[in-house]
């Protein structure tokens, strides 16, 4: 039976809680399906479901899991591609059984970290979904599907797993030692060590992996031992010896290796990855109360002092020349031999041996001392660490503050705009309203910049993923990344962690080709996968770039016609419309559907993800030569400058970002195109002329464009020429969301959201992207 791979064992833990978030959504789905008798969209999303389930259990070695929710994927592809009827209840219960299994499954791998005690579960239920496929009867078998082993653990009381590579012995490892400090160690304490050990062993996780790329890097390695170096502390603080002793054992060998031994660094770094993931595997049993044991310690501990066996020179002869006994060898006063017979029987500083043995002369170890130490001082960096001060708040109080100061602004933009105060001569009081504005504005940028991350942390996760997919998929892919120091607010990483997994799992799987193939075609055998985030327009562009296959137009053109998203031969289609077409539930043009990816599931989940927020997604693409994405995300979801303008007796926002200029037309720069659209002439530029009052049905003061103005906006898609009655002025905007029915109901074009004004007047926000394509698709 199968085990799990510990290369992925970090993500175990989000991958139980969003499978059973999806199992929820999963369930309803089912009943729905029934209730319905075979609603199309019932059946795509428990297809998703199935679908992610699987992919993500078979990339982490879950195959029993991954086996079953293959199978029902598949007959579930039957179904809506009109292969197989529909049976209600057979099938319905079916899925319902291999939901309930993948239930029972993730308690089983949330207490073991394997799904081995599944396997006659998985048979049974899979044989089912089988026979379903190949038109044998769906009725609901005499005998539970489900029977596991053994009664379930509680997480805080089981240990944790090694690697599987290593023999585990049968009993726990043993409790924390009790320390005299362990009465004053508070739950805030305890969490901050959780914390920050996430944090150390992601940095070990980078720098590891660096080191495999740059063997001879001596600042990797240094990296790597303070990190570990500061974990194992921290473990010793608290009382987790397991952890402690283990990391204690890592700390020996990187720092062998820093000192200029030679070892295998792949196998090493290897070794050493694997053992990280159990680390972070005992962390999460201790953030769970438990007590961090790791079954097969001594097992581990001895695959380490191996490792450090095979890379420690003997005598340490090819260390660097910087140690008492090297020196003494270097000037002549002992032999190699003499170090190597002291070193078998030290108990004491090696110079006192020395002496003892008669070998050497107390001045002389003196001297050697000193030139170690001198060595040893010329080391130490030059300048000092810049020490910095940090503390953790409550991410819902942050964003209750953030609230409170948009509210704050709405609150000062009333007061300043007070109709009571129209007509008045108050000096004193409009002085003291700017001041007031100058403070409200600086605190809502200083709001803003405490929500802000660096997308750095996002960004290294993914070398993990492209470093394994690699090994899977038996490529070549090397992973750069650029812009990691680039902040976006700390709500936008959260949401666009998935689809960014997504679309680097499916450059690596699908884009890059393997060794073979670009050899063949006069490519490097190693793929590139360019990650890179930047400020553009008032927007962070997050750009995922492969020098792969790129994308086949016509194989696109073709999956489109055959599944009803295209009539025609579509030889009119820019290649952006005919790109569009991935994004459709359930495209796909791959030839194999393999255990990562294939489907075509997953692209139109990152587009509704990444619709949360506003965020576009652009592609282009070169056969045979690559594909970039670009996701294009606000910088803020809370407040902006904005331009206030009328149209008849309604008010909007536009944000100032995107305008270029304004201006009041006279008849002489204004032309018709051949297919009626009015275009504005500006400096030799024509730009089409938007005109808000039709899109939104209003009264305008005028319908003349010489009797209003034209404000010329730019976006990445083209510019337009908005024509509006007045200029009011500008003012800070708070951003609020508008409701789903207004949205997609009301079919409000060019849209973002709403504000309140001064006098407590609700005014809309323009979308200035979504104007521009609401112009393309219908001027």
């Amino acid at each position: 039976m199968s085990e799990l791979t510990n290369d992925n064992i970090e993500i175990i833990q989000d991958f139980i809680q969003e499978s059973r978030d999806a199992l929820e959504q999963l369930e309803q789905s089912i009943i729905e399906l029934g209730r319905s008798e075979g609603d199309p969209q019932a059946i795509n999303v428990i297809f998703r479901l199935f679908h992610s389930m699987k992919g993500t259990a078979s990339f982490l070695g879950l195959r029993h899991i991954a086996n079953v929710t293959h199978a029902a994927e598949s007959l579930l592809d039957q179904i809506r591609s009109g292969q197989i009827k529909l049976e209600i209840p057979g099938h319905v219960d079916l899925f319902i059984q291999a939901s309930d299994f993948a239930k029972e499954a993730l308690v089983y791998v949330e207490n073991h970290l394997n799904d081995s005690g599944m396997e006659d579960g998985a048979k049974t239920l899979t044989a089912r979904l089988h026979g379903a496929i190949s038109g044998r009867s769906a009725a609901k078998p005499q005998v539970p599907v489900l029977e596991l082993s053994a009664a379930p653990v509680k997480p805080s009381q089981a240990p944790v797993a090694a690697p599987p590579v290593m023999e585990a012995p049968k009993a726990p490892a043993p409790p924390p030692a009790k320390k005299e400090t362990e009465f004053f160690i508070t739950p805030e304490m305890v969490e901050r060590f959780i914390q920050e050990s996430d944090e150390l062993l992601q940095k070990l996780e980078h720098n590891l992996l660096e080191w495999i790329k740059s063997p001879d890097s001596k600042e990797v390695v240094s990296e790597s031992f303070r990190n570990i170096h500061s974990f194992k502390g921290n473990c010793g603080f608290f009382g987790y010896a397991d952890m402690e002793r283990l990391s204690h054992q890592m700390e020996n060998l990187l720092d062998i290796a820093r000192s200029g031994a030679s070892m295998d660094v792949s196998h090493a770094a290897d070794t050493m990855l694997q053992l990280k993931d159990t680390l972070r595997n005992a962390i999460a049993d201790a953030s769970q109360g438990g007590s961090g044991a790791i079954i097969g310690l001594e097992a581990l501990v001895s695959l380490l002092e191996e490792e450090a066996k095979a890379a420690a020179p003997p005598g340490g002869e090819e260390r660097e020349v910087n140690r008492i006994g090297e020196i003494l060898v270097a000037e002549g006063v002992v032999s190699a031999e003499d170090v190597v017979k002291a070193l078998d029987v030290q108990s004491k500083p090696l110079g006192e041996i020395l002496v003892d043995l008669g070998v050497a002369n107390h001045d002389a170890v003196e001297r050697a001392l000193n030139k170690q130490s001198q060595k040893e001082e010329g080391a130490k960096p030059k300048t000092a660490a810049i020490k910095r001060q940090d503390i953790r708040v409550d991410l819902e109080k942050l964003d209750t503050l953030i609230t409170l100061i948009g509210e704050l602004v709405i609150a000062e933009n009333m007061l300043v705009n007070n109709p009571d105060l129209s007509g008045l001569e108050l000096e004193n009081f409009n002085k003291a309203a700017q001041q007031t504005s100058k403070i409200v504005r600086e605190l809502q940028e200083l709001a803003m910049v405490i929500r802000m991350v660096p997308v750095s942390g996002l960004f290294r996760r993914m070398i993990r993923l492209v470093h394994d997919l690699a090994v899977k998929c038996n490529k070549k892919v090397e992973l750069r990344l650029a812009g990691e120091e680039t902040e976006v607010d700390k709500t936008i990483i959260e949401i666009i962690t998935d689809p960014l997994v997504h679309m680097i799992r499916n450059a690596a799987d699908h884009g890059v080709e393997t060794p073979e193939e670009r050899k063949n075609a006069g490519k490097p055998e190693t793929g590139t996968v360019n990650l890179s985030a930047s400020h553009e327009e008032g927007e962070v562009w997050i750009t995922i770039e492969d020098d792969g296959k790129g994308l086949d137009r016509d194989r696109i053109i073709a999956k489109a016609r055959q599944v009803g998203a295209l009539e025609g031969d579509g030889s009119d289609l820019s290649d952006k419309a005919v790109f569009g077409f991935i994004f459709l539930p359930g495209f796909s043009t791959a030839d194999k559907i393999s255990d990562v990816s294939g489907r075509g599931v997953g692209m139109d989940v990152v587009k509704q993800n990444l619709d949360k927020i506003n965020c576009k997604i652009e592609v282009s693409s070169t056969k045979g030569q690559g594909t970039r994405f670009v996701l294009r995300i606000p910088l803020t979801l809370a407040i902006i400058d904005g331009m206030l303008i009328r149209v008849g007796r309604s008010k909007y926002i536009l944000p100032i970002i995107s305008i270029r200029e304004s201006f009041s037309p006279n008849p002489g720069v204004i032309t018709i195109s051949t297919d009626g659209q009015e275009l504005a002439r500006v400096r030799e530029e024509f730009i089409p002329v938007v005109r808000l009052h039709e899109l939104h049905r209003l009264s305008p003061d005028s319908k003349e464009l010489s009797d209003g103005i034209l404000i010329v906006l730019d976006t990445a898609d083209g510019n337009i020429a908005l024509f509006v009655d007045e200029i009011l002025g500008q003012q800070q905007t708070v951003i609020k969301g508008l409701s789903k029915y207004i949205m997609d109901v009301g079919k409000v074009r060019g849209v973002s959201g709403c504000t309140i004004l001064g006098n407590g007047d609700v005014c809309l926000i323009l979308d200035v992207r979504g104007l521009v394509e609401a112009t393309a698709r219908h001027g």
